[in-house]
């Protein structure tokens, strides 16, 4: 039998992770508007908030 051993490091990114998934599912009703530069974009607010965890993803992977 084998044994899973995971780093913390891992262990709070799965939770995070986990969290991010639950705030996506429970926030699927309404829509949220969001200034960018030139123009105003409305969405729903899942797909706004996927959006700011993509770039904050992005801009971890850039630091690390």
């Amino acid at each position: 039998m084998g044994v899973i051993l995971m780093s913390k490091k891992l262990i709070w990114a799965l939770l995070l992770i986990g969290v991010t998934v639950v705030l996506l599912i429970v926030n699927t009703n309404g829509n949220a508007s969001v200034d960018v530069v030139f123009n105003t974009v409305t969405q729903p607010r899942s797909v706004i908030y996927l959006a700011f965890t993509a770039v904050g993803v992005i801009i971890g992977l850039l630091l690390k």
